[in-house]
């Protein structure tokens, strides 16, 4: 999720172009991250100590890691952690911007803290960032007072679209809202101890870029058959959630509905722009009344 996050920020700032950055994606699928490039990103050692062990490899016969253990610059405990981070998508990334030469990593520590200044994260924020654990990044961009049954319920909406439909989405900022107005949408009411809506929505053809994973199927236009696939996916992602709910409270689960005919929606509406393949979709979540009209 990083990788696309901080891509578009690169894009954006005008330190990569559309080309490069599609070529970075295209790339870090089969990189396999330096140590020396994790090191300096974990900040364990300086961009000038990693160029000196590199240097030093060229006429010794031994390991990145055993130098940097001889040099004092690292411990046995912290090559251990960076090897473990040898799979990380975010240093796959960085890896794959340096090994195409179109940034060095100077220039991109730099371009990361732009990065973090501009969307108000902290330290923290970034470590979770990096991580590429949806579990921890969703709430950065969720708003502060969400309640922790409709955070697990978008949360298991997230992971369930990670494991099914796009392994490498991306999200915007959520927000409240009063009212909604949506082009064509599923959605589907839980009943019980606990009242609850989960809803996707898109504008246009977008709901296809889910539908069609889902369903394993081609959709020309957003119909019946598309949006019912839609439903099937919301329907999956509340019966894991009724399931992982039941010990706490009672939970009935009503038909799902669908419409590609727009509706205005009125309640304590939680909306999360979620990318998919790079198009926009809405992830909508109430907890109490949901009002269509």
């Amino acid at each position: 999720m990083i990788s696309r996050l901080f891509g578009a920020y690169l894009l954006k700032e005008g330190m990569l172009t559309e080309a490069q950055l599609s070529t970075v994606y295209e790339t870090m699928q089969k990189v396999r991250v330096k140590l020396g490039l994790i090191a300096v990103s974990e900040k364990l050692m300086t961009t000038q100590q990693s160029d000196e062990v590199n240097r030093l490899q060229a006429i010794v016969d031994k390991r990145f890691g055993d130098i940097s253990i001889e040099k004092g610059y690292l411990t046995e405990e912290q090559v251990s952690r960076l090897l473990g981070l040898q799979g990380n998508q975010y240093l796959s990334f960085v890896q794959s911007i340096v090994d195409n030469d179109f940034m060095d990593m100077d220039s991109i520590e730099k371009a990361l803290s732009g990065y973090q200044n501009e969307c108000g994260f902290t330290l923290t924020d970034m470590e979770a960032l990096k991580s590429g654990d949806s579990d921890r990044i969703i709430p950065l961009f969720l708003p502060q007072n969400v309640i922790g049954y409709q955070l697990e319920h978008i949360l298991i909406c997230i992971r369930s679209v990670i494991r099914l439909i796009d392994s490498d989405i991306y999200v915007d900022k959520g927000c409240f809202t009063d009212f909604l107005d949506v082009e064509n949408f599923a959605l589907q009411s839980l009943e019980g101890d606990n009242k609850a809506t989960l809803c996707i929505a898109g504008e246009g053809k977008n709901i296809l870029t889910l539908a069609e994973p889902f369903a394993g199927d081609e959709f020309d236009v957003v119909d019946e058959d598309s949006l019912d696939a839609v439903a099937e996916f919301v329907n999956c992602v509340n019966g894991l959630y009724a399931t992982k709910m039941n010990s706490e409270f009672m939970i009935d689960m009503l038909p799902p509905e669908y419409s590609a005919s727009g509706c205005k929606f009125n309640g304590k509406l939680l909306v999360l722009p979620v990318y998919i393949k790079g198009v926009k979709v809405n992830i909508i979540s109430t907890f109490g009344e949901f009002i269509g009209k």
